[in-house]
């Protein structure tokens, strides 16, 4: 058997995606923003929506905009754009000028370099791929949680330049580093696929899925990731409206980073074994559990448990969506197919918060919002029983 990078490559496509996945960090600059330009919370909550709108186009778009590129290089390219985005946005002389580079530049940076660490994972020969494309998906999430606080806190002194440079420097440095490990290192010569073509090396008992299954798959992860993003974005709301304190509801934000990341790591090496479709539908239940428990409103503290239980859940499919696609249709067609699945994602994020919070203001209560939370996610738990049943590859995908 060929043996490919290894663990090796899922470092390097680590290391990058951590200094991407600041574009997560956005709501520690919310206020800084607000105080440097002059804007209110309408204007700042529209600079991530453009930041979600375009992170999506380009997950969709890199098997094509880097089709035939070595995936350390996409990877470091997308280093180099995102600390030249972050720098723009450093020094804008205005707030257009920062939302082009924050929400525009940096978000399509960080796109492609997901779109290449997951390719790179998923690629690099490693006996369990769902493992390492937890690695990356939670590689991705940590690099808001580690550099969030410290970009807060320069932010909200008064620093917003200082804020951004302190993440587009890290990525610069990144990029050297990954340019000279793939200059020195002749293991990191994997590519994106040239083409959207099955993989002659996937696995015997694998059928050749067409496009219902992918359009299945683009509606599991819409319906389940509206829910836990709904979630996720109204966390402190949902403890304040049960009663909750201020500590209390900063507990559960905690809480839920806590079960996002703890589901990012182990969805993909239980999905090695068990298959994603049994992963997916334990996810989607569990939200559904979650949300709906939530929704009878009983006490501050039971649903700081339950947020625990949602941000577990959606940190699970965040995983195991990626593991499904590559289970079904296999390294070579990851790329096209996911980018394809992936803009529900998108769209469930542009459209989830923002109608919870909708609701809220009208009804004066996260009630209906919780319950429509439950009915989606139920309708994610299944849609995922019509997924293929597959257990461990019969043989690493080493296209």
């Amino acid at each position: 058997m060929s043996q490919g990078p290894g663990w090796g490559a899922v470092a390097v496509a680590g290391m990058q995606v951590t200094g991407l996945g600041v574009l997560y960090a956005w709501s520690v600059l919310i206020g800084p923003v607000q105080a440097h330009y002059g804007v209110d919370r309408t204007a700042t909550g529209m600079v991530f929506s453009v930041s979600i709108a375009v992170f999506t186009l380009a997950v969709l778009t890199a098997p094509r905009l880097l089709a035939g590129w070595r995936l350390s290089a996409a990877g470091a390219l997308a280093c180099f754009i995102g600390a030249a985005g972050l720098a723009c946005a450093a020094f804008a002389p205005n707030f257009v000028v920062f939302t082009v580079g924050y929400g525009g530049v940096f978000a399509l940076a960080s796109g492609l370099g997901y779109a290449s660490g997951l390719q790179m994972a998923l690629t690099s020969g490693v006996a369990r791929p769902g493992l390492a494309t937890g690695v990356i998906v939670a590689a991705f999430a940590l690099g808001a949680v580690v550099l969030g606080p410290i970009i807060g806190h320069l932010g909200s002194g008064g620093a917003l330049a200082a804020a951004l440079i302190l993440p587009a420097a890290i990525l610069a440095v990144v990029a050297i580093l990954s340019v000279g490990m793939q200059r020195y290192c002749a293991t990191l010569s994997r590519c994106f696929p040239m083409h959207d073509a099955p993989s002659a090396t996937s696995p015997v008992d694998q059928p050749s899925p067409g496009p219902v299954l992918t359009w299945m798959l683009w509606c599991g992860f819409a319906t389940g990731a509206a829910g836990g993003l709904m979630v996720l974005g109204h966390a402190a709301g949902i403890v304040a409206e049960t009663g909750g304190s201020v500590r209390l509801a900063g507990i559960a934000v905690s809480m839920i980073s806590i079960g996002n990341a703890l589901g990012r790591l182990t969805s993909g090496a239980i999905a090695d074994y068990l298959g994603p479709r049994g992963v997916l539908f334990v996810a989607a239940v569990l939200l559904g559990v979650s949300t709906g428990t939530m929704a009878l409103m009983i006490d501050s503290t039971i649903t700081v448990v339950t947020l625990a239980f949602a941000g577990l859940s959606y940190g699970l499919m965040a995983t195991g969506y990626p593991v499904a696609v590559h289970r079904f249709y296999s390294a070579q067609r990851f790329g096209p197919v996911y980018g394809r699945v992936f803009t529900a994602w998108g769209l469930a994020g542009l459209v989830a918060p923002f109608a919870a919070g909708w609701m809220f203001d009208r009804t004066g209560s996260y009630h209906v919002a919780l319950l429509l939370a439950m009915i989606a996610a139920f309708m994610s738990a299944l849609i995922s029983l019509g997924f293929p049943r597959h257990r461990r590859q019969e043989r690493p995908d080493l296209s």
